[in-house]
């Protein structure tokens, strides 16, 4: 979880890291392969004040498989 927040630069300021960390661990227990639209509805109350959104979105579906390492 946190290697897939640091590979996108989701951590700006570290104010809303925990709970948008937590937040996503919580849902990929509960469902593993969660949909765009899962990971946006739990992390609709936690605020980034860095609008760091896009990057917070896709650590989130990082940690959940869905982006695959560059094959160099």
């Amino acid at each position: 979880m946190q290697a897939a927040f640091i590979k996108e630069q989701a951590a700006q300021c570290g104010y809303c890291l925990n709970g948008m960390i937590m937040s996503v661990k919580a849902l990929l227990l509960r469902t593993p392969r969660p949909t765009e639209n899962e990971v946006l509805e739990t992390l609709r109350y936690n605020l980034c004040r860095c609008g760091a959104h896009i990057e917070i979105m896709r650590a989130a579906m990082r940690a959940a498989g869905y982006v695959a390492e560059a094959q160099d």
